[in-house]
């Protein structure tokens, strides 16, 4: 199931990533840590990346990705403009995975991007 698609800004590239507060409902539960959440996520070639969340409170809350984010960025030669794809699956026995994927240069293509999103909607 995707739970967040998103086209990346500059504050994305350089401080941290923000999802929108549509995307709390599938932040990780299971795995608080101090200050936040612990997020491991797997990506396309199959490295773990481990990243800090936090929930930013205020009229509109938000999930914010605060360490490791960077990291996965340079490693990733990410820009303003490319997009990321966050999925999640649940496993009975072993617990919620989740997945990142990248696409470069596809900013500038919001409908295909759109046509992902409600797809994974209704495929849920």
């Amino acid at each position: 199931m995707i739970i967040l698609v998103k086209v990346l800004t500059e504050i994305d590239i350089k401080r941290t990533l923000s999802s929108p507060d549509s995307c709390l409902q599938s932040s990780p539960q299971s795995q608080r840590s101090h200050g936040g959440e612990k997020l491991q996520v797997k990506d396309d070639v199959g490295i773990l990346w481990n990243f800090h969340c936090t929930i930013r409170s205020g009229v509109f809350p938000k999930l914010d990705i605060v360490s490791g984010w960077i990291q996965f960025v340079r490693f990733k030669q990410l820009n303003a403009g490319d997009a990321i794809v966050l999925y999640k699956d649940d496993d009975a026995l072993t617990g919620p995975h989740y997945k990142i994927e990248v696409w470069k240069g596809h900013g500038d293509d919001y409908l295909s991007i759109a046509q992902l999103y409600i797809e994974s909607c209704y495929a849920s």
